[in-house]
């Protein structure tokens, strides 16, 4: 009786978390279906890989039936808008240079990346309202919601601090926290891209665990939550410049080709060619910039046992007696100032 009790806790805390995610994700998907904001894609793409995480977390309390599917239906939700995000992303960014430079021979070569970035853009716009009215018809959301609210009626009506609860929270921020760390010896070699990219994701998967147990924690573990956002951060900006570094050469490639089977013969590159190498140059300096900080951040944050002071806060806490939690605050991104990368 105390384990299927323990169960309908933890139930109830997962719906609390869940519910609004869910609510979100619909709203978000109907404002990106007018594509007034590019934000609108990113914050679609953040509540859906919220809800990931939170069936993840809670998968074992879950209807087992319906639980892979939930997930794969959220995954396909978050993977539809990435290509879709990431040339909003770059868009930008060429925007924002251009203004930044008056030279009329680098301005020619953005020109012509920024037209080529657009036609692509354009290209995926028809899936953008495709995709986004398929979410608000989703029948898995459906689904989800109605699981939610039926949990939501626990007889107590509040999250009990269960040995179970900080149990699952334990597990999962230890297990996060260990899928970080394990990068720690590849970060100093900066040609490490791919190991850089892994430790991005690991890191958000720690913030969203963080973010999760917050409240059970009562905020003692928001320090970390704060550096696992500030990696993810400085990681997704560095993935980003290195997917620059890597695309601009095979983009100068092809206009070459394109150009001389247009023309017949090369010499209108010359025009675009020197706008395209500054960009280039840019991203490089950019990224070195960015790793330098990034590798300094983390130095700092070892010296200060960062990680160490979190593994003895979750290993420590244990549940007070019969003292309830205070629902679950579901996260928002509201205030950040920087948008978190994908």
């Amino acid at each position: 009786m105390a384990e299927n009790k323990g169960n309908q806790n933890i139930e109830y805390y997962c719906a609390h978390l869940l519910l609004p995610q869910i609510e979100i994700l619909r709203n978000t998907a109907d404002k990106a279906s007018h594509r007034k904001n590019i934000e609108d894609i990113h914050d679609l793409r953040v509540s859906s890989r919220r809800i990931r995480e939170y069936l993840n977390v809670f998968g074992f309390s879950l209807p087992k039936k319906k639980y892979k599917n939930w997930q794969k239906e959220i995954r396909s939700i978050t993977k539809s808008f990435g290509i879709i995000r990431d040339l909003d992303v770059q868009y930008d960014l060429i925007q924002k240079i251009y203004r930044l430079t008056e030279d009329k021979k680098i301005r020619s070569g953005l020109r012509r990346l920024r037209l080529r970035l657009k036609q692509k853009r354009e290209k995926n716009q028809g899936k953008t309202q495709s995709i986004t009215s398929t979410i608000l018809e989703n029948q898995t959301l459906a689904e989800m919601r109605s699981w939610c609210e039926d949990a939501l009626n626990y007889p107590n009506n509040e999250i009990q601090k269960t040995k179970s609860l900080y149990e699952l929270g334990y597990k999962h921020v230890q297990d996060c926290l260990d899928k970080v760390l394990f990068y720690e010896i590849f970060i100093f070699d900066p040609n490490r891209v791919e190991e850089l990219h892994k430790m991005r994701i690991a890191a958000k998967h720690l913030r969203y665990s963080l973010e999760i147990f917050s409240d059970l924690y009562e905020g003692k573990t928001d320090f970390a939550l704060a550096i696992a956002r500030e990696i993810q951060q400085y990681l997704g900006e560095i993935h980003d410049a290195d997917v620059w570094v890597e695309y601009l050469p095979q983009f100068m490639d092809t206009e070459y080709k394109q150009i001389k089977n247009f023309y017949g013969y090369t010499s209108p590159f010359s025009r675009i060619k020197p706008g395209i190498e500054y960009l280039l140059e840019n991203r490089k300096t950019e990224r070195e910039n960015l790793y330098r900080k990034f590798i300094d951040s983390w130095k700092k944050w070892k010296m200060q046992e960062t990680w160490l002071d979190l593994r003895k806060i979750i290993f420590l806490s244990e549940p007070p007696t019969a003292e309830p939690v205070s629902e679950p605050t579901p996260p928002t991104d509201s205030g950040n100032k920087n948008p978190e990368r994908t």
